[in-house]
């Protein structure tokens, strides 16, 4: 077995599960826990700066350089997979994943902005909904509802991709993102060590902006 994700990007993944799934709920079917909704949302923007920070000063596996590819490569891939080519092995993101992964993290920034400026129309604003006209508040309530949605589809297609992706290569992944390990094929690049002052950095930032919003009205 070989190392490939790091401590740092193991936990953001796992979290991010938790308060996506929490989001949903507190967000659509259950109109008491909207405070919560509100101070998750501000817990998620946080982690999304946490994982933006680590995607450039991370271990190698977890840096964006070393996944993203142009959109091309990335559909090229995932034709090739559904005509049953297996023969290229990725032991971080593949092209398809790693284009999953961008539009996630994207369109995750835009439903936390958009959150920000938005109400539930009964008790609770968002920090900056004051601070904005009601045009562009109405705006932001409006992809705020889209982006939901579309983010919905997208985790489904996740979901389905990597079962897909398990069963065609026989790769244990939910189990690599729980272990950080993957089977060394011969000619895998192990991680590097994470190094502590470049986490606690991302950590001492990402905790700062959090604290910031708490601090604020709602």
């Amino acid at each position: 077995m070989v190392k490939i994700w790091d401590l740092p990007t193991r936990i953001f993944h796992w979290v991010l599960v938790s308060l996506f799934l929490f989001l949903i709920y507190s967000g659509n079917w259950d109109d008491s826990l909207m405070q919560w909704h509100f101070y998750s949302g501000y817990l998620l923007s946080g982690l999304i700066l946490f994982r933006v920070l680590w995607g450039v000063v991370g271990t190698y596996y977890a840096r964006f350089c070393s996944f993203i590819v142009s959109p091309i490569k990335g559909l090229s891939y995932l034709k090739s997979t559904v005509k049953g080519d297996t023969s290229e092995h990725f032991y971080g993101h593949n092209p398809a994943g790693a284009m999953m992964v961008v539009m996630l993290i994207l369109l995750l920034m835009l439903q936390i902005a958009s959150g920000l400026i938005t109400s539930d129309e009964v008790l609770w604003e968002g920090p900056f909904y004051a601070s904005v006209s009601d045009e562009l508040a109405s705006l932001g309530a409006e992809v705020h509802h889209t982006v939901q949605l579309i983010l919905q589809c997208l985790v489904g297609l996740h979901i389905l991709g990597v079962i897909t992706h398990s069963i065609l290569f026989k790769e244990k992944l939910v189990a690599s993102m729980v272990t950080g390990t993957k089977k060394d094929l011969g000619n895998a690049k192990p991680r590097e060590s994470v190094n502590p002052v470049a986490l606690l950095m991302c950590i001492a930032l990402s905790v700062a902006w959090v604290y910031y919003l708490f601090g604020l009205p709602i």
